[in-house]
């Protein structure tokens, strides 16, 4: 029995559902659906953007990432706070607390 490239068993005469039918991902990568309401306006100037940035990438989707990861880039933001600490930390914290208090 074959299997496909991802291990998984083809069957004989088995040709869909087995083929990935977009181009792998670079390593670091990650696909997320996004879901995003705006004016109509701002829909036309983020897809002329898309449009500009469609010929270095192999796919629609890859498309839209670039011209998010490129407009994020032009935007200067500060890096974003520390969400709130597990236990450990704040276990941490005050044993530390309670050290210096000692001395």
């Amino acid at each position: 029995m074959d299997r496909d490239r991802r291990g998984r068993r083809r069957q004989p005469g088995q040709a869909r559902g087995l083929r990935p039918l977009h181009p792998l991902l670079p390593q670091q990568w990650v696909s997320k659906a996004l879901r995003v309401a705006m004016a109509q306006e701002d829909w036309e100037r983020f897809e002329a953007v898309v449009r500009a940035v469609a010929p270095q990438a192999p796919t629609q989707a890859r498309a839209h990432g670039a011209a998010l990861s490129g407009l994020m880039n032009a935007v200067e933001v500060a890096p974003p706070s520390p969400g709130p600490l597990d236990w450990m930390d704040w276990e941490r914290q005050k044993t530390l607390r309670l050290l210096r208090s000692a001395v």
